[in-house]
């Protein structure tokens, strides 16, 4: 399997060149989970799986290499747990949200990982998780 994101970036620019818009997502989603693999915690690797998913998204989107910055600078601040508490209690959508959603991704959004760990996160964040993503029309098991 490939593991070099530049080679992997080449291949999906021939990808969507040959009219192979499935295998471009593909490959965004393995670039992705490369820049995840680096983290040994599950909740620290989903989190900078989802990043570097919404960053590549946009990325093709924009045409140029995108960061979101204000998401890198409080992860800094505050940690991978308390960046997804703080989304999850949000009633406001990230931007990344929306990137994930419009991709077809919702799995790979902040809310999402937090309904996946909810020993680690408060019932009042998985509440609001759940409702979030409901209201943006993704279908959650009730926990």
């Amino acid at each position: 399997m490939f593991s070099d994101p530049e080679k992997l970036r080449k291949l999906m620019i021939n990808a969507k060149r040959l009219g192979h818009a499935e295998y471009a997502v593909e490959i965004q989603l393995r670039i992705a989970e490369l820049a995840g693999l680096s983290f040994s915690d599950p909740i620290e690797r989903e989190f900078w799986t989802a990043v570097a998913c919404a960053e590549e998204f946009k990325t093709a989107e924009n045409g140029k290499t995108t960061r979101l910055s204000r998401t890198r600078q409080k992860h800094k601040r505050v940690g991978a747990v308390q960046c997804l508490s703080d989304w999850a209690l949000d009633p406001d959508v990230t931007d990344g949200f929306g990137i994930l959603l419009a991709a077809g991704r919702p799995d790979l959004t902040g809310e999402a990982i937090v309904l996946r760990h909810p020993d680690v996160f408060s019932a009042e964040a998985l509440a609001s998780a759940r409702v979030k993503l409901a209201a943006n029309g993704v279908e959650t098991a009730a926990s």
